[in-house]
Parts: C-alpha cells; structure tokens; sequence
C-alpha cells in the first residue's frame, strides 16, 4: 500500500484563483450530499477503494 504524505500546513496546496464551472458544481453537490447525510463512513471507503481503483485504472486503457 502507498505511503500517504504527510499534510504540512506550513506548505499548503495552492489555491486556484479560478475553477471551471463543472468543478464548482461537483464541489457543490458534495457539500449539499454531505450536510443532507448522504456519506459514506471511512472504514466502508477503505474497503471499496481497492475495486474503484481497479475500476478507473481498467478505462484509461480504453
């Protein structure tokens, strides 16, 4: 399994003056998914993560 980095707060990701407007909209729909409840738990991701990873890797070859 990967190592995860480590987050630094001393170094942040930059932040992009502008975002296209179908990332806004996913952005949105997942703050309005998460504050109606609709998430899923962390350890039920752990245990799907493999099979999408699976599943997005076998369509970049297409």
């Amino acid at each position: 399994m990967a190592k995860a980095k480590k987050f630094e707060l001393e170094s942040p990701a930059p932040i992009l003056d502008e975002e296209d407007e179908d990332t806004l909209a996913a952005i949105d729909e997942g703050v309005r998914d998460a504050k109606a409840g609709r998430t899923v738990p962390a350890e039920e991701v752990r245990k799907r993560l493999p099979k999408w990873i699976t599943a997005s890797s076998t369509r970049k070859g297409r």
